[in-house]
C-alpha cells in the first residue's frame, strides 16, 4: 500500500534537478507527497515539477543555491506559501572536482566545501526552526561511502563528506528530544553526471571499485531513512558495512589500497569505455 512518508507537510528536495535528487522526488511524488523542488539548475527543476504535476502530483519548483541563506530563507516562504508547512528536507545538493590537492586550484577547493558542506549547515540553519516551531520535522542529508572510508584523488569532496556525516550525527544529538529527526544516507558510487566526470579522471579509481549504483537504489535508501526515521544510512547495506569495517582500521585500509585501485582503474577503464561520444564536460557548479 502507498503512503505519504510524512504529512501534511511538503517535502522539499534540495539538488532535485538530476541524479539522486530527481529520482527521490519522482519516487515521493508516486507515494503521494507534495514536493518543493529546489535545485541551481533553473531548466531542471522547472522541467521535473512539470513533469510531476503532469503525472497528478503535486510539486512546485524554485531555483535556489545552498551557498546563499537569503536564498534558502526564500525557498522556506515559497513552501509554506504552497503548502503551509514543510514535515521533510532532503539535501542531495554537491559537486566535485577530481583532482590531487596539488593540482586543484583555490577556488575549487573553496566551492566544494561551500556547497557540499557550508550549503548543508546552512540548509539546517533555516530550516530547522521551522521544523522546531512546528512540532517536528526530518532532514536528510546526502552524504558519501566517500565520508565513511578516504578517497584520494578527491581529498577536498571526501572532506565535504565526512564533514556531512559529522554535522548530521551532532546535530541529531542536538535535536534529541525535539521531534526534529536527522538523518544521513552514504551511498557507494552512483550512476551520475558526477561519476560520468569521475570516469575521465586518472585518480579517482576508487569510485569504480565496485558496480555503480543506479540512482533509484539510493532514492529508495532515502525513502527508508524517511519512512522508518533511520539515523543513518549505508548504500548498499553490505559493501556499506564492509567499507566501515576498513574505516576502523586506517592501517589495514592502507595495506589494501593497491589492490582496490588496481580493481577501480579496471571498472573505471570499462566505465569509459561505454559512455557514449567524447568526454563529458564538466556540469555545473552544483548539481547531484
Amino acid at each position: 500500500m502507498r503512503r505519504r512518508p510524512l504529512s501534511p507537510g511538503a517535502v522539499c528536495v534540495v539538488g532535485a534537478a538530476n541524479g539522486i535528487g530527481a529520482a527521490t522526488a519522482r519516487r515521493l511524488a508516486r507515494a503521494g507527497a507534495a514536493l518543493v523542488l529546489a535545485d541551481i539548475e533553473p531548466g531542471g527543476v522547472y522541467s521535473l515539477a512539470c513533469g510531476i504535476r503532469g503525472a497528478g502530483g503535486r510539486a512546485v519548483a524554485h531555483p535556489t543555491d545552498v551557498r546563499d541563506v537569503a536564498a534558502l530563507r526564500r525557498l522556506l516562504e515559497v513552501a509554506t506559501d504552497a503548502y503551509g508547512a514543510v514535515s521533510a528536507v532532503i539535501n542531495c545538493a554537491a559537486m566535485l572536482r577530481p583532482g590531487d590537492i596539488a593540482e586543484t586550484s583555490a577556488d575549487d577547493i573553496r566551492l566544494q566545501v561551500d556547497v557540499n558542506l557550508t550549503g548543508t549547515m546552512l540548509v539546517a540553519h533555516v530550516f530547522v526552526p521551522h521544523f522546531l516551531a512546528n512540532g517536528g520535522g526530518h532532514l536528510v542529508n546526502v552524504a558519501s561511502l566517500g565520508g565513511v572510508a578516504p578517497m584520494p584523488g578527491e581529498t577536498a569532496y571526501c572532506a565535504t563528506k565526512f564533514g556531512v556525516r559529522g554535522f548530521s550525527q551532532a546535530l541529531a544529538l542536538e535535536l534529541r528530544g525535539t521531534g526534529v529527526i536527522v538523518s544521513s544516507v552514504c551511498p557507494d558510487s552512483t550512476d551520475t553526471r558526477m561519476l560520468r566526470l569521475e570516469a575521465q579522471h586518472a585518480g579517482s579509481a576508487i569510485s569504480f571499485a565496485s558496480a555503480p549504483l543506479d540512482v533509484d537504489a539510493v532514492a529508495r535508501a532515502i525513502i527508508q531513512a524517511l519512512v522508518r526515521q533511520r539515523r543513518e544510512v549505508l548504500v548498499p547495506g553490505l559493501r556499506g558495512l564492509l567499507v566501515r569495517l576498513l574505516a576502523w582500521f586506517p592501517s589495514v585500509f592502507a595495506l589494501c589500497y593497491p589492490l582496490i585501485e588496481w580493481i577501480g582503474r579496471r571498472g573505471q577503464a570499462r566505465y569509459r569505455a561505454q559512455l557514449p561520444g567524447p568526454a563529458m564536460r564538466p556540469f555545473p557548479e552544483v548539481s547531484t
